[in-house]
């Protein structure tokens, strides 16, 4: 099998150094083509992360946060209101946005449509929101009927795909008001990273971890959705924080890349370890194993490229 060779100079970077690693034994790519494979998906996480990394420096124009500008993208979105000095509004955006998640048909309706109340009149900025946590979760009651049955198509992204917009304790709005009540107890979310700085100095990375644990009360985050927003957060240059491990445990896909690349003789804890160990030899974001390895075990031995 011969890959079209999408950046050459990464490819060869990680295949080498792949072939240097003194972890655990890399069991998976004793074949050439799952080799082969496995370096076309890391390269591709190294990309996305690329594309987000220019998009915060890049992204100027305040349509990207501007619900029906026909521009609306709330990462992009998210990293200007950062430069402009909204920084709560900032995270929220990028919160919503994980929360949501792209669907890959209908894009970031369903996270504009929220945003912008549905064309109602106004928007779910920081300030209104955050005026009264609860004020989102008797809105989502009192407007179920109309969100479902309205306008366009709108749907939650494939990592997503297990939230729902009914009212109760495992609806959206619940969820967002929980996320609301965490930051509202440090009185910001740049009190927050404050805060964070405090308990385990300037380290982002000890910070990520901080951050990762603390989320823990926030409704329907879970693993994924936890890690998703703090890389999302970190890879547009909003918080300054940066994954410190790839948080498989609790994991389905990443799990199986992992024991498909190092065997099944490691615990979940030693794999996400040697996961972690990995990431640092190739000089890659954890995050980037982590994704990669999820994709890999979708397809070991046929390239197919994921959107993420």
């Amino acid at each position: 099998m011969t890959l079209r060779i999408k950046s050459p100079e990464k490819t060869d970077k990680i295949s080498n150094l792949l072939d240097t690693f003194s972890g655990a034994t890399l069991f998976g790519i004793k074949s050439t083509v799952r080799e082969q494979v496995l370096v076309a998906q890391l390269v591709d996480s190294v990309r996305r992360i690329e594309y987000l990394n220019i998009s915060s420096i890049r992204s100027q124009s305040a349509s990207l946060h501007t619900p029906y500008s026909g521009s609306f993208q709330p990462l992009g979105g998210g990293a200007v209101m950062n430069k402009a000095g909204r920084t709560d509004d900032a995270y929220w955006l990028v919160y919503l946005a994980t929360h949501f998640g792209k669907h890959k048909t209908d894009g970031w309706n369903l996270t504009e449509d929220f945003y912008g109340r549905f064309e109602q009149g106004g928007i779910w900025d920081w300030a209104t929101a955050s005026q009264d946590p609860s004020a989102i979760p008797r809105w989502f009651e009192d407007n179920y009927p109309h969100v479902t049955s309205i306008g366009r198509s709108r749907r939650f992204g494939n990592h997503r795909k297990y939230e729902t917009l009914k009212p109760g304790p495992t609806g959206t709005g619940h969820a967002l008001a929980t996320y609301i009540e965490w930051v509202l107890g440090y009185g910001s979310h740049q009190k927050l990273i404050t805060y964070a700085q405090s308990r385990v100095g300037q380290n982002p990375k000890d910070v990520f971890a901080f951050l990762y644990n603390d989320l823990q009360s926030v409704s329907r985050l879970g693993r994924l959705g936890k890690f998703d927003l703090l890389c999302n957060l970190s890879n547009l240059l909003i918080a300054p924080i940066l994954a410190d491990r790839p948080y498989i445990m609790g994991s389905t896909g990443p799990v199986d890349g992992a024991k498909l690349l190092f065997g099944n003789d490691l615990s979940v804890r030693e794999l996400d370890n040697e996961c972690a160990a990995l990431a640092t030899h190739l000089d890659v974001s954890p995050q980037v194993i982590e994704d990669a390895l999820c994709n890999w075990q979708k397809s070991p031995e046929k390239y197919i490229y994921f959107k993420g």
